[in-house]
């Protein structure tokens, strides 16, 4: 029995990776048909700390994401726990950003590696969907030369969720993209939340986008 279960869990393994991929693509596709329409007036813009209502009803677990700010560990073994389980992503965004051009720094607020000025590779990538910036585990692409702070602040709460997730951010934003798309994926939306959390807090006194 055990000969045949290997086969059997990789089989599956194999098609939740091929379904997963899927759905990113779908998620992807359907944020470049918004960045469309907004580019052509017919729908607003979602800023960093945009509210967004949901366009369609939602499940329990979509209202517990888009509402769901978890904050940033406060002990060194703690740091060390979320740096540890957000590495895999956090490898991704790295080799993801050493393709951009942009310049490096690190922002010690939030807690992340922040990439600027981004212009090749993924940068082009996020220019396609209409995003200014992405985060992947520690790491913020950034196509700006200098990043908002309200939109280093919603790619923050990202940060925050990886550390909480770890890899399984990653299948969990997909499928919830592929499902909401962009506007309407809890998952942004809790990070727009955490966004105006953040500013709520004082911050900056830059009005909301």
């Amino acid at each position: 029995m055990s000969g045949g279960s290997a086969p059997r869990s990789a089989t599956l393994a194999w098609v939740a990776l091929t379904a997963t991929l899927g759905a990113g693509l779908v998620g992807a596709i359907r944020q470049r048909r918004e960045a469309r329409r907004i580019r052509a007036g017919a729908l607003p813009r979602a800023g960093a700390a945009a509210v967004i209502l949901p366009s369609s009803p939602e499940g329990a677990l979509a209202r517990r994401l888009a509402t769901w700010t978890p904050a940033a560990p406060t002990s060194a073994l703690g740091r060390v726990a979320a740096m540890a389980w957000a590495s895999p992503l956090t490898a991704v965004g790295l080799a993801l950003g050493a393709t951009t051009g942009g310049r490096a720094r690190w922002d010690d607020e939030h807690g992340c590696l922040v990439i600027e000025g981004a212009r090749a590779g993924s940068a082009r990538l996020l220019r396609v969907v209409g995003a200014g910036a992405n985060a992947m585990g520690h790491v913020v692409v950034s196509t700006y030369g200098r990043t908002p702070p309200v939109v280093l602040a919603h790619e923050a709460g990202h940060v925050r969720q990886a550390e909480r997730l770890g890899p399984l951010l990653f299948p969990v934003y997909v499928w919830s993209a592929a499902r909401y798309g962009y506007r309407d994926n809890p998952i942004e939306r809790g990070a727009r939340l955490a966004a105006r959390r953040w500013l709520d807090a004082g911050s900056v006194s830059a009005p909301r986008p």
